[in-house]
């Protein structure tokens, strides 16, 4: 007996033999679609206890399912840390830091997160001595958006004995000043030597910072999320949010093996699989970020001697890759640089010889050659991509890259004629809006926010990109429960107030969602 029937519906789904206009109603059985079709098919099943929805013409989907968000980290920029994103002067950041210091004194850190030189006039990166006008006695410690490279203060490098004759970790370094001593600029495994002094956060913070984000979640029609960098303590935060049913979306969570700052490797964990909570893989990082200038790429940056950093080494790699799938887990890895995907393919081509089956998938993919994508198509290796960098980093790539590079930046249409499964995702917080529509007319329209265009050849359809944001979003998660509208699949859907089929790309940013479900019940409804 249906608990649920919602008639008059523009039904969406994007599976495979799925057609557009053919169906208007769905029935739901507790948490699960239990029919799809025509109103005048379904409404025989109505009995005295269904509950029944009339959507007025509105457009039902899947839920979104953002295959790449550091929930916690969003959580945290809510909760905890100063946000520094859209920060349009140093000044303005100074002053922000030293007024979040008056606010919280009893702080023994300063922390904040999310400046991006490239928009700033003078286009400079702050050092330590920018960073001491906030405090000479407290140590102070500044995260770029990219969560690549860092800044800290006088202070910090005392408090942490760093100085010019530190062992700098593989894969990250230390900027020197003309003294030859640290200017307090700090990136990719280098971090640690910092943020590693910082207290950590509480397994009760971690939850509170989580759970600051759902409702902004639901009001995108986000039902489904991957965190894809959790720590050890964090995984213990959701497994214990899980088990008392704190988690209202489905989550997705992929623990790092390999701390910054440390070359001594977090235990493997156990796959684990349940409806609200899955733990099916590992995550990596083999270089930075593009918008930073630390991902690893062949030739140079431009007007520059970088090349980025690239971080593993790929005999440890390699073993931790084995030991990994051999207690069927799947491998994630952060790869923007083509000197790192070169690098990462050239380890998952091995691994696809004794796992031909596991997942295999990279993490943006930013900067991939011809070469590269017919090795993923033959290898069955997945991509999280985030074309919503074009919208919000796209000055700094343009900055940064030269023609050649940009010509093929993220390049979704490429990848996906290559037969390669492909979810979209936005990687929050490194860009602020995480609005899956947002990031739907980044694949589409490819303009940076001044207007420029970035790789235009490289757009993909409304259709498409939809497509990647739920349907083949689970599939990259290996997570099928979910992800279209189809009977016996749970049911997580959402109800929009357009059809984002039959607008322009410019009106995509202007659809609202109007009421999310997640298995089965309404979570979260526009007033």
């Amino acid at each position: 007996m249906p608990s649920l029937l919602i008639h008059n519906a523009n039904i969406l789904s994007f599976h495979d033999g799925f057609v557009k206009g053919k169906y208007d109603s769905i029935a739901l059985e507790g948490n699960k679609i239990s029919a799809v079709g025509r109103f005048d098919e379904l409404q025989s099943l109505i009995q005295p206890n269904t509950e029944v929805i009339n959507a007025m013409g509105k457009t039902l989907m899947p839920g979104f399912n953002d295959t790449h968000i550091h929930i916690w980290k969003v959580g945290n920029l809510k909760t905890f840390m100063l946000d520094l994103r859209g920060v349009k002067s140093l000044d303005e950041m100074l002053q922000m830091l030293c007024e979040c210091d008056k606010k919280f004194s009893e702080a023994r850190w300063i922390t904040a997160r999310g400046f991006n030189e490239a928009m700033w006039e003078d286009g400079r990166i702050p050092t330590k001595n920018d960073l001491d006008k906030v405090s000479k006695d407290k140590p102070v410690y500044v995260i770029r958006t990219c969560a690549h490279i860092a800044v800290c203060n006088t202070k910090a490098l005392e408090w942490c004995n760093i100085n010019s004759k530190i062992t700098i970790p593989q894969g990250g370094e230390i900027r020197l000043g003309e003294d030859g001593e640290p200017n307090g600029i700090f990136s990719e495994t280098a971090l640690g030597l910092i943020a590693n002094h910082i207290p950590a956060y509480t397994k009760e913070q971690l939850k509170i910072m989580v759970k600051a984000v759902q409702d902004e979640m639901f009001s995108y029609g986000i039902t489904a999320a991957t965190d894809p960098a959790v720590h050890p303590e964090l995984l213990e935060a959701y497994y214990e949010m899980n088990a008392s049913n704190e988690i209202a979306f489905r989550l997705h969570a992929i623990p790092i093996l390999l701390p910054d700052g440390s070359e001594e490797p977090y235990p493997i964990p156990d796959f684990y699989e349940s409806d609200f909570f899955n733990v099916n893989t590992v995550k990596f990082f083999s270089d930075g970020g593009l918008s930073g200038k630390t991902a690893a790429l062949k030739r140079h940056y431009k007007n520059s001697s970088e090349k980025g950093v690239l971080r593993l080494k790929r005999e440890q790699y390699l073993r931790l890759c084995i030991a990994s799938m051999e207690k069927t887990l799947g491998i994630a890895t952060h790869a923007i640089g083509d000197a790192a995907i070169d690098f990462v393919i050239d380890v998952y081509k091995e691994l696809h010889k004794s796992f031909p089956g596991m997942i295999k998938r990279i993490e943006h993919l930013g900067l991939p050659e011809e070469k590269n994508l017919s090795d993923m198509q033959q290898c069955n290796i997945a991509a999280s991509m985030q074309t919503i960098f074009i919208n919000e980093l796209g000055k700094n790539f343009i900055r940064y890259l030269d023609e050649d590079y940009l010509e093929h930046c993220y390049p979704v249409r490429s990848v996906l004629k290559h037969g390669i499964l492909t979810a979209l995702s936005s990687d929050a917080p490194v860009v602020k809006n995480f609005n899956p529509m947002k990031g739907v007319e980044a694949a589409v329209r490819r303009k940076d926010e001044e207007g420029n265009f970035i790789a235009p050849d490289e757009s993909i359809s409304i259709g498409e990109a939809l497509k990647a944001y739920t349907y083949h979003a689970a599939k990259v998660s290996n997570v099928n429960q979910f992800g279209s509208i189809e009977e016996g699949k749970l049911a997580d859907f959402i109800l929009l107030d357009k059809n984002p089929l039959t607008i322009s790309p410019e009106e995509l940013q202007n659809i609202r969602v109007e009421k999310t479900f997640v298995d089965g019940k309404c979570v979260w409804a526009r007033r």
